[in-house]
Formats: C-alpha cells, structure tokens, sequence
C-alpha cells in the first residue's frame, strides 16, 4: 500500500469515518526532542486493512478528530514499544488511546528477548528487512519526502499483522490474560512528568564522586535545573550541563558571586536564574543531615545473600520453562528488594504472582 499524505480536516474526517469501522487499527508516531525538553510530534501513521496514512499535525488542528478515532474503546490500537509513543500522544491530546496491544510487550511474553526491535520482528516473523534511510530525519522539518514518508509508513505497514499472528500463539500458550494486564498496565503507568523531582539527582553523570553535604547540594541543583527545563522547555544540557551541576556540588557557592565563578556558568544563566541557582544551593545548607541523599546500597546480609541467589535461580529456572527472559518476570532491583522485605512489586500482583510470585515469597517467607 502507498501512503497518504493527510494534511487536511476533509481528508483526515474521510479516513476516521473508514478506520471507525474496523476492530484494530496500528498507529505510530514521529517526533522531535533533541533541543526540548518535551517530545514535539511531528507525523502521526495509522494503518487500517487497506490504507496507510500519515497524518500532518502541522498542517491543521487534528486534535478533535484523531481523539475520536483514537479514543474510541472499541478499537485496539496497535503499536510497538509504546511507551514513548503515548507520552507524545498524551502531549498532544490529553489522554492515551486505549485500548491498545504492543508487539514488543507481546514478544517478551513468548521469546527471550524482551526488548526486541520492530525492525528486527519484521524481519524475523515476517523475513521482511526494513529500510535505515531516514532514521535521522527532522520530523518537525517541511516539506517531507515520499522516502520519509515511505519509512515512516513502514512502523505501521507490518503491524497488524504482527498483532493477529501474536493473538493466536498468545491464546494457544494460554497468555493471553498475561497480555491484557500488561496492556492495561500500559494506559495506566505514570508516563510523563511523574518522577518525583527529588530524584533527579540521581540521572546526573559523575555524581559518584561527590558524598556527604555534596549530594545534598547536587539534588538541589538537579532539581532546580529539571524545573527550568520544563518551564523554558529545553534539554537539560542546554539549561545546565551535567559537569557544572557536578562543579556546583563539588563547590558548594554561598552566594551568587560565589556561583557566578565557576566554571562558564555566567554564560549559561543570566543574573536572575544566578540568584534563582543560589536560593536553591543554600537550601541544601538548611537540610539536616539526615535527609541528605546517599548513594550507598543498602548491603545485604548473608541470609539476604542466600535468599537472593535462591530467588535469581528460581527466575532463571522458571523464565527458562516458559521460554522467556527472567527480567520479564522480575528484575535483579526487584529480586533484591524482595529479600529485604519489600513486598509492593510487580512480581508479587497480577498473574506474575500466581506464575512465580508465591513461589519466590516461599524462598523468603519475612523480611531477612
């Protein structure tokens, strides 16, 4: 099928009314964020049985009509690793469009390869190979070529069929079920903006070498720098880039003058977001020192160590069994936090609880 090029309110009503019909529709997104802080989409490619479009957001205000289409309960919507799919989606609209299916989420739940490409599923369900041309367009960029628009109507082409082919190995392993948790747990997991901004500090490169009074400054400052990011709607590195947070805590300025001396700071922040920086660093002299951040792991016992190894071979055992990875069951941070009494996991709800769960909470009936 050759795609559409949708840039219009007549042309994108004419397709809706088309694809409202049909049970399942495949959808993706291209966008840009290199330079922002949020994900600016830039082209939206659904698939029907006979079409393929890619609808222009620029073109025209789309947004009432593809909430219709995309919203609507009846359809599922398929895609592949989706996450950062509804986060654009969800910018762009309001909401996620659920209910939806995710071929990668699917393949993890059959194969051991739980982070498999769509390129690479293409190619090996399908022994289709996909094109590379354009993987660094700028999709905010006009006008787009009939290549672009040919590679991006390939992140649809093949999904459907994908997803009717995974309905039924799903059903004949009897993991269905496990695909409609996953799935549900997809429309409702924090996707966007719901990190707490006290942990900010720990996405920063080289904060391994600060300690103490250090790292009560450096999450300060992190926090501080992602609050300006949102606000002006920039990258971090281009509000403040890691060094210099890490100079900053190293440093620790007692006032603006102080801060205005480090490094090449005074050519990134003016004299306002300067006074701002310091208000934000002082306060870190203001916590006690009890609630200073710690990079140190909590170190296991012996009996944790035990207990530990006997879950990872449990996983291991039991993700082999079922021919999966056994990340997908539970990872390594959960395993660890489950011999150290945790009990609010992933592992232990849903139908991991009933594959593996019980039997992990067996290996450690309290907490170590």
């Amino acid at each position: 099928m050759t795609p559409e090029l949708i840039d219009s309110p007549t042309a994108l009503a004419e397709l809706c009314d088309e694809l409202s019909s049909q049970d399942c529709i495949a959808v993706d997104t291209e966008f840009a964020r290199e330079r922002s802080y949020y994900p600016h989409i830039g082209l939206i490619q659904i698939a029907g049985d006979a079409r393929i479009a890619c609808i222009d957001p620029l073109a025209f205000d789309a947004k009432a009509q593809l909430s219709e289409l995309l919203f609507d309960d009846s359809i599922t919507k398929v895609f592949h690793a989706c996450l950062q799919d509804l986060e654009v989606l969800e910018l762009t609209l309001g909401a996620r469009p659920c209910p939806l299916f995710d071929t990668q989420v699917a393949t993890a739940l059959m194969q051991d390869d739980h982070q498999l490409s769509y390129a690479r599923l293409v190619e090996n369900e399908l022994k289709i190979k996909l094109a590379k041309s354009e993987t660094r367009t700028d999709w905010l960029k006009r006008p787009l070529t009939k290549a672009q628009l040919e590679y991006a109507a390939d992140d649809v082409r093949f999904l459907l069929r994908l997803y009717k082919q995974q309905q039924t190995e799903l059903e004949e392993l009897g993991r269905s079920g496990w695909m409609r948790e996953e799935c549900d747990s997809l429309c409702s997991k924090p996707l966007y903006n719901q990190d707490n901004l006290s942990q900010c500090w720990t996405r920063v490169k080289g904060k391994e070498r600060l300690r103490g009074l250090e790292l009560a400054v450096l999450q300060q400052v992190a926090t501080w720098r992602e609050r300006q990011a949102m606000q002006k709607d920039r990258t971090r590195k281009r509000i403040l880039p890691d060094d210099q947070v890490i100079q900053i805590a190293s440093r620790q300025p007692r006032n603006t003058s102080e801060l205005a001396r480090i490094g090449r700071i005074n050519r990134l922040l003016d004299m306002s977001e300067l006074d701002s920086l310091t208000e934000a660093v002082c306060t870190a002299y203001d916590t006690p020192e009890s609630e200073w951040p710690t990079l140190k792991r909590r170190k296991l016992t012996q009996a944790q160590v035990t207990a530990l190894n006997s879950v990872l071979e449990q996983l291991r055992a039991k993700a082999s069994d079922l021919g999966i990875s056994p990340g997908v069951l539970c990872n390594r941070k959960d395993a660890e936090k489950l011999v150290t009494g945790a009990r609010d996991l992933q592992v232990l709800s849903g139908w991991r609880l009933e594959c593996i769960g019980n039997a992990l909470l067996e290996l450690v009936p309290f907490s170590q």
